[in-house]
């Protein structure tokens, strides 16, 4: 796969918004007996919806899904969120967002350059 085209980054970049505001939102609710973590999913999807170039393919979008993991150190009231996993989890997703971000600059400078030929 080439460069991902800026609607696939753009597309990226509020998938990821979307995995970070679910880690806050797990975050929030450390201590709240009965919670279930959720996690964003889209990784899975995302070679069926871009082409060989990198780009979004027509009428396609990245569709991305809450869902409930199963993880297997459940406290006794409940709640499965652990601190250091959503942190871990928060940390990874921003640099995702971060690659995201400099991939569409350099797209970015690479049509300004572009422009600055034409004149």
């Amino acid at each position: 796969m080439g460069m991902l085209d800026a609607d696939a980054l753009v597309a990226l970049l509020k998938a990821g918004d979307y995995a970070h505001s679910l880690i806050a939102n797990n975050l929030a609710n450390v201590n709240t007996p009965g919670y279930r973590a959720l996690r964003a999913r889209f990784d899975e999807q995302l070679d069926a919806v871009l082409g060989r170039r990198g780009e979004l393919l027509p009428g396609r979008g990245i569709v991305v899904e809450a869902y409930r993991p199963m993880f297997g150190d459940v406290g006794a009231d409940g709640n499965d969120v652990s601190l250091e996993r959503e942190i871990l989890e928060l940390h990874k997703n921003a640099l995702q967002m971060q690659f995201y971000l400099a991939a569409l600059a350099a797209r970015i400078e690479k049509l300004k350059l572009a422009m600055m030929e034409t004149r």
